[in-house]
């Protein structure tokens, strides 16, 4: 689907994002309960320069819809792992891995958070590295949410102190053994060690294999209270991995083909099972106008597997088997548990998502084939407009103001093209005219821009009064490149031949496409000029701490980007790169957290 497409196609369904750049490459997966909100967040005005880089490179979103919000994170941590996207965040030089440790040389081990491998302990065992603390607190919040594994990590000294009274949270809610106090065997501790191993290795078989064998074992020791304990914690693991129904191991591998067909063009998509849960997803399209012929079981599985033989049983539902004959060789299976028939259904939503997405590519495909020369026609051009430039100006009260110019290729944004203006002169009270004066004079005028290529028409986001400014510039410019405005109230499209504004009807392309180079335009000025407010403001409110010049203020923006992420920063972290005391440290961090909640800069 295309960027400029209607964002309310993405389903509110929980799931899997990825986005990807010009060449198809994905530059950055995400999960979300809410896809379609999740994703529009994206790209909203921000000052965050990753959210920034983002809009930047983004030219299409790809989906896939999970059963659950904790299979969408499993989905996203191996996504990620598997494809290393650029945009999420990655380990820099100077920090290590995100990993969750098992503290196995200790006489009940814990879970604890370690940024590196430490060759003192290595009876440790650690999982990871996680693309960031967001999902690695995830990850172990949904541990400890399971399975009662102690988390003291230091204060266990204090909580085991001879005479001490004191238990921890956990503890006292009950979602803690606390072995000190309870005296819990270390076999009987070792169980539940052994069952969050197996959950973060992603065993979920084996761990409901391993939980009801203990269930069992208990209850026929007449020991009923650890039984039902043992059988709350089987159905919170099956409910949070939506696993509904009894599945045997020899059973937890699986592949799930959906199918969605339409005036003959067909799309498939196919779910790797492995270990009760969705592994990876991949989706074919086979257009009519191909000439495969599609009849059989074996035509279809020689399409999505190629030579290479499945490995594992293959789940289809019923209009699967109704549609394509039986080929005999063929391990083909129809669902006979409610669990089966939900994969079916995940399996036949994401197939009618990608055909969905593929007839939108192609209706926005055709559409551009025309909008040019209809918008040449509408606007009375001399020729097809195949270079567009939009400018826009932002400001707040006359500081910090900025303007931008974007460009489009043949419909298309060329980003790499973008170019973005600090205004020089200093306005008392907000003059937008004198301002896209300026910016229009000054990208025509530099020398170092003269290579770029000319515009075929110019598109400045405002009215009439913008529009005659931008015609004086030019005027006196002496450049002959026709321009129109558009304003945000009515849509109106004002152009220099004519007094009165052209009114087209809410479904033109012309219109849309109008729209869509004023909407860069506006973006791109508004995301710059936040993010030189927030530096000026960061810059000026961390300076009044005693013991913190510009240069350390400097060096802190320069690693943590944003005063989100100082607020969320280790203690330790900005104690060591700007080399202050734990005192001053802290100040840092909480003169951040005061700023983030009465920030003036989230209009």
């Amino acid at each position: 689907m295309s960027l400029f497409s209607d964002l309310e196609e993405i389903p509110t369904e929980s799931g899997v994002y990825l986005i990807k750049d010009k060449d198809e490459k994905v530059i950055y997966v995400g999960k979300a309960k809410n896809l379609r909100n999740r994703v529009k967040q994206h790209f909203q005005t921000t000052v965050d320069r990753k959210e920034d880089k983002l809009q930047e490179l983004a030219n299409r979103v790809d989906w896939v819809i999970t059963r659950s919000d904790p299979e969408a994170l499993l989905l996203e941590m191996k996504l990620i792992k598997q494809l290393s996207p650029m945009l999420n965040s990655r380990s820099r030089d100077d920090k290590s891995n995100l990993l969750i440790r098992i503290t196995m040389e200790e006489e009940y081990p814990q879970i604890s958070f370690a940024r590196e491998t430490d060759e003192r302990v290595p009876k440790s065992v650690y999982f990871g590295p996680f693309p960031n603390n967001t999902m690695l607190k995830q990850t172990a919040k949904l541990v400890e949410r399971l399975f009662p594994i102690c988390n003291c990590g230091r204060k266990m000294k204090q909580l085991t102190k001879k005479g001490s009274t004191t238990r921890c949270m956990r503890d006292r809610l009950g979602r803690c053994l606390s072995p000190y106090k309870n005296e819990i065997s270390k076999e009987e501790y070792g169980k539940t060690v052994k069952n969050v191993i197996s959950f973060l290795k992603g065993d979920v078989a084996d761990l409901l294999d391993n939980i009801e064998e203990e269930m069992w074992t208990a209850s026929q020791e007449s020991n009923f209270e650890k039984a039902a304990t043992l059988r709350d914690l089987v159905q919170a693991v099956r409910s949070i991995l939506n696993i509904k129904d009894d599945v045997h191991s020899n059973q937890r591998n699986i592949d799930v083909l959906g199918h969605y067909e339409f005036e003959g063009d067909l799309a498939l998509s196919k779910l790797e099972i492995r270990n009760h849960r969705v592994n990876n997803i991949s989706n074919l399209i086979f257009s009519k106008e191909e000439e495969i012929q599609l009849q059989t079981t074996g035509e279809i599985v020689t399409l999505v597997y190629g030579e290479r033989k499945p490995k594992f049983s293959i789940l289809v539902g019923p209009n699967f088997v109704e549609r394509f004959k039986e080929t005999e060789e063929i391990n083909i299976r129809t669902f006979k548990t409610k669990i089966a028939k939900s994969l079916i259904d995940i399996a036949e939503k994401n197939a009618h998502n990608e055909f969905q997405k593929y007839k939108r590519d192609l209706k926005h495909l055709e559409a551009f084939d025309t909008v040019l020369e209809d918008m040449k026609s509408v606007l009375k051009l001399d020729k097809i407009p195949q270079i567009i430039h939009g400018f826009d100006i932002s400001t707040l009260m006359g500081e910090d103001s900025v303007g931008s110019c974007v460009v489009f290729e043949n419909g298309f944004p060329q980003k790499k093209l973008y170019r973005r203006f600090k205004i020089r002169k200093t306005y008392t009270d907000p003059n937008d005219y004198a301002m896209m004066e300026e910016v229009i004079g000054r990208r025509y005028t530099s020398e170092t821009l003269g290579s770029d290529p000319q515009p075929d028409l110019l598109i400045i986001d405002g009215g009439k009064g913008q529009l005659n400014v931008a015609i004086k510039v030019l005027q006196k410019l002496e450049l002959s490149i026709p321009i129109i405005s558009i304003a945000k109230k009515n849509e109106e499209i004002f152009v220099e031949w004519s007094d009165d504004p052209i009114e087209l009807d809410q479904s033109s392309s012309v219109l849309k496409l109008v729209q869509n180079v004023r909407d860069e335009s506006h973006r791109f000025a508004i995301n710059y000029h936040k993010h030189l407010r927030a530096k000026k403001t960061q810059t000026s409110i961390f300076e009044m701490i005693r013991g913190v010049g510009k240069v350390k203020v400097q060096k802190l923006l320069r690693e943590y980007k944003t005063l989100e992420k100082i607020a969320n920063a280790d203690v330790g972290d900005v104690k060591k790169l700007l080399s202050i005391n734990e005192e001053i440290a802290n100040q840092i961090i909480s003169l951040a957290q005061i700023r983030i909640k009465k920030s003036p800069y989230d209009d």
